[in-house]
């Protein structure tokens, strides 16, 4: 029998010494799947600097609430933007898309007020929109400034066309009646570059107060126009005149309106007055003939017609069609849809009736507006003189009327031309300036060297007289008047003895033992301990104002 031989067994069964390490290592597995799970999305957002941005410091937020943060900064490849590399929540990120956008929320000064300053404790931070649905990305162009208004925000978004942008600016407010409703959220020049597009966005419920026949206008800054009406002056809120501001209303003049649709486009008047021009699109020209100064007519002067303007002057100018010819001709613009507001007349309707005016007596004259400025502008009148004579040829007419009024200067009745027609005009002053000619007849109508005359000659007689009673003073009744005298000094005699009685009374009032005095002496005393006590009391009230309330304490003592 071998006592040193060994036997081998092979052991199948796990050594209970890798549970441990094997329990271990599936822990760490469904950890890493579950933080796999919980990942949220890594997103780039490209800003043109940094602005304070602070990796793993700065938040991601969507409406106050921490989504994410900011994991890492770091320059493009170009070196032109600043690439912020963060993470935002599983949750969040199923709702990015290419309509997503994101801004930093800094300390922010502007004309319409202050705002963010809980970013000067709490730090800068990154806010997310996350807009329509659409395409996935995790890529994004950061926005320069914040948006006028997010994604979730109900209103409806129109395209203002603009002459100029003036001092309107992102975020310029939109009235209605006054009350805010709305406010610009971008501008760009248009294609073509005539003129600059303005986004705005109405605010629900108000947008549906947007109708096609709205019109708006701007209300910015401070306006002062002079013109043959005098001097306007305009100003709207003082937030209006500092950021620019847009009002708009819808206009009573159109029918069957129907509610604007998402981006329909407006055109922006300057004021509120050009929109009611504005209404007015058709323009017929016309020329007038004038052998007298135009001086205080001036381009943008009002075309009258028994009190209403219907249109203004477009044109001065000399006529050198002939150098003899001394005459002005003066273009005009009139709005035949003033008179007229429904339809819009053609020109040949327009000229046809302006025909028949004419007929009846109907002259342009220039006439002064305004005294004080000089101002003129032309008036439509119909004479009835003119009107009364009906001659069928309209030569003959015109000739008798020539010679019957000397004061009327008419080259010819209504003619039709290329661009223009004719309308004949009247020559003679104005109804001020023959006011002002009848004042200045009868100021020198006045003989006012045979006034001064008749002056110095009443005053050399009344001279004369003077000389010849001091000359004859002497003669006077010396009686009559020493008994005027004597009657004058009983007067003031009798006077005087009455002040000495008054001054009597008043002595004997004042007397040391008189009872008025004692009355009066404790009356004044009366006084002086009423104006201490109030004294003393307001020095109480002072010390302690609580005695209203509570009252003075006693003294326990006493």
């Amino acid at each position: 029998m071998k006592l040193n031989s060994a036997s081998v067994n092979r052991v199948t069964a796990i050594s209970p010494v890798w549970i441990v390490p094997i329990v271990s290592l599936l822990i760490a597995a469904w950890l890493a799947f579950q933080a796999h799970q919980n990942k949220g999305a890594i997103i780039e957002i490209s800003f043109t600097n940094a602005s304070d941005i602070i990796p793993n410091q700065t938040q991601i937020r969507l409406k106050d609430v921490h989504i994410g943060g900011v994991t890492q900064v770091k320059l493009s490849d170009d070196l032109k933007t600043v690439k912020v590399i963060a993470e935002v929540d599983r949750d969040i990120s199923k709702h990015l898309s290419e309509h997503s956008r994101f801004w930093v929320v800094t300390p922010r000064i502007s004309a319409t007020g202050v705002s963010n300053l809980g970013t000067l404790i709490s730090g800068v931070y990154i806010v997310m929109d996350p807009g329509e649905p659409g395409r996935y990305t995790t890529k994004f162009n950061g926005l320069e400034s914040p948006p006028s208004f997010q994604s979730d925000d109900k209103g409806t978004q129109f395209v203002l066309q603009a002459k100029e942008l003036g001092s309107l600016d992102i975020g310029s407010p939109i009235y209605y009646r006054q009350v805010r409703v709305g406010e610009v959220t971008s501008y760009k020049l248009s294609d073509n570059n005539n003129h600059v597009d303005v986004n705005i966005f109405i605010r629900a419920p108000y947008n549906s107060i947007i109708q096609t026949r709205s019109r708006f206008w701007n209300v910015s800054g401070f306006g002062v126009t002079v013109g043959a009406d005098g001097v306007k002056a305009q100003m709207a809120s003082v937030a209006s005149l500092i950021s620019g501001g847009i009002a708009f209303d819808n206009a009573a003049a159109f029918e069957n309106a129907e509610p604007a649709k998402e981006n329909d486009r407006f055109f922006l008047y300057d004021d509120r007055e050009s929109v009611q021009e504005g209404q007015y699109d058709v323009k017929v020209f016309y020329r007038l003939r004038f052998d007298m100064s135009v001086r205080g007519l001036t381009v943008g002067a009002p075309v009258e017609f028994r009190g209403i303007y219907i249109g203004e002057v477009v044109s001065v100018a000399l006529d050198t069609s002939d150098i003899d010819n001394h005459t002005t001709l003066v273009y005009i613009a009139m709005e035949p849809q003033r008179l007229e507001a429904s339809g819009t007349p053609t020109r040949e309707e327009v000229d046809n009736r302006m025909s028949r005016l004419v007929d009846q007596g109907l002259r342009a004259h220039m006439k002064t507006s305004s005294l004080l400025t000089g101002a003129k502008y032309i008036d439509l009148v119909i004479n009835k003189k003119i009107a009364d004579r009906k001659i069928a040829n309209k030569e003959i007419a015109d000739k008798k009327i020539a010679d019957q009024n000397a004061n009327t200067s008419e080259a010819s009745l209504f003619r039709r031309e290329a661009n223009y027609s004719v309308i004949p005009t009247a020559s003679q002053p104005d109804d001020i300036g023959q006011e002002v000619a009848s004042v200045i007849a009868r100021v020198e109508a006045i003989p006012i060297e045979q006034i001064g005359q008749d002056l110095g000659a009443s005053m050399q007689s009344l001279k004369t007289l003077l000389q010849d009673l001091e000359q004859n003073r002497t003669t006077l009744k010396v009686d009559s008047v020493l008994a005027k005298l004597d009657d004058a000094l009983g007067r003031t005699q009798s006077v005087l003895s009455g002040v000495d009685n008054l001054v009597g009374t008043l002595d004997d009032t004042l007397a040391p033992d008189s009872e008025t005095k004692y009355a009066l002496t404790n009356m004044l005393k009366s006084v002086s301990d009423a104006a201490t006590s109030a004294d003393q009391f307001m020095q109480e009230l002072t010390r302690n104002p609580n005695v209203i309330i509570t009252g003075v304490e006693k003294d326990d003592d006493k």
